[in-house]
């Protein structure tokens, strides 16, 4: 089995934040365009998950208009469609840039061009609006008003919750997910990544959550396992983020597929593919070469992430026939 032949398998990922899939090259354009200044490296450096959050928040200072977040979706959607992504929900955090003082017409306008930019390269986007857990006050609600609101972009899936989990516990949020919810839109909050299970069991018991993002702590709780397999939850794994942050000593500790054998569904992803240095197909040969996925495996994991993914029903049937035909083909 070869990265190569990898590459060609139509791909759908559910676990990838816009605002950091900005690759240097980009963030070179950005800066020239504004005036602005880089480090000599534009290469991120971190340590550790709070490392992470603060180069994270420091690389949106390059973002100031719509052409911006147009050109970034555009430069995410071509690295996507290079590599036979079809269909990608894209997680961006608007009360980042609210807070910066962006006008959120701006934004949203940026974001519907981006789509239309990635449409045009054969890649669709649903969009995850998440909530920073460490940075917007929970009585505040500024993301599920955005959400609800005029203002928001076209193609919303779904509200998120990101950021650190130690000190802001999913239920703070519960009102502002109830409202998003309650208007049919998903629950997909980060959980389970750097606090233990009783954090994915928050998200599910008191956010209603559809899917999880990370969720790898959940092995600590048996029962909880089985409940996710039963209510078929996914868990939206990203292993060299996991890695990069801490959470994860190396691949090979990885606990994909322990998940896996405990019958919990999972997807594969890149989480914030410029910082971690990856890419949706080299996180599917890691699956491959260090924890044992055959390409019938792989595709089932495709399978899966269509089918638990808020695309239409033409995507999701079109992609299953591509992906059908692929697996047909052979090596």
């Amino acid at each position: 089995m070869t990265e190569d032949h990898i590459a060609t398998m139509p791909k759908v990922e559910q676990h990838l934040h816009l605002e950091g899939s900005i690759r240097p090259g980009t963030a070179q354009r950005l800066a020239e365009r504004h005036g602005a200044s880089l480090p000599e490296s534009t290469e991120p450096e971190f340590t550790g998950f709070d490392g992470f959050l603060r180069a994270f928040l420091a690389g949106l200072e390059l973002l100031r208009d719509s052409e911006d977040f147009a050109e970034i979706t555009e430069d995410l959607a071509a690295e996507l469609a290079e590599q036979n992504v079809r269909y990608a929900e894209v997680t961006s955090t608007p009360f980042n840039h609210h807070r910066r003082g962006m006008a959120m017409a701006e934004y949203r306008e940026g974001l519907n061009e981006g789509r239309k930019r990635a449409a045009q390269l054969g890649v669709g986007i649903g969009w995850i609006l998440d909530i920073p857990r460490e940075l917007e006050p929970p009585a505040d609600g500024f993301t599920a008003d955005y959400i609800l609101g005029p203002l928001a972009p076209v193609g919303v899936v779904g509200i998120g919750l990101g950021g650190p989990e130690p000190g802001w516990p999913a239920a703070a949020f519960q009102r502002s997910f109830a409202r998003v919810t309650s208007a049919g839109l998903a629950a997909l909050p980060h959980a389970g990544e750097t606090e233990g299970a009783a954090s994915v069991r928050s998200a599910i018991r008191d956010l209603g959550a559809q899917r999880i993002g990370h969720g790898i702590r959940a092995l600590e709780d048996r029962a909880l396992l089985a409940y996710l397999s039963d209510h078929r939850i996914p868990l939206e794994i990203s292993m060299t983020s996991n890695v990069c942050t801490g959470v994860v000593a190396t691949l090979a500790d990885h606990p994909i597929r322990a998940l896996v054998e405990a019958g919990v569904a999972v997807t594969i992803n890149t989480d914030d593919p410029a910082y971690f240095y990856t890419t949706l197909t080299k996180e599917l040969t890691i699956a491959a070469s260090h924890h044992g996925f055959t390409l019938d495996e792989l595709a089932d994991l495709q399978n899966t992430a269509i089918d638990s993914s808020f695309a239409d029903s033409e995507t999701v049937g079109a992609f299953r026939r591509e992906l059908a035909a692929w697996r047909a083909a052979g090596p």
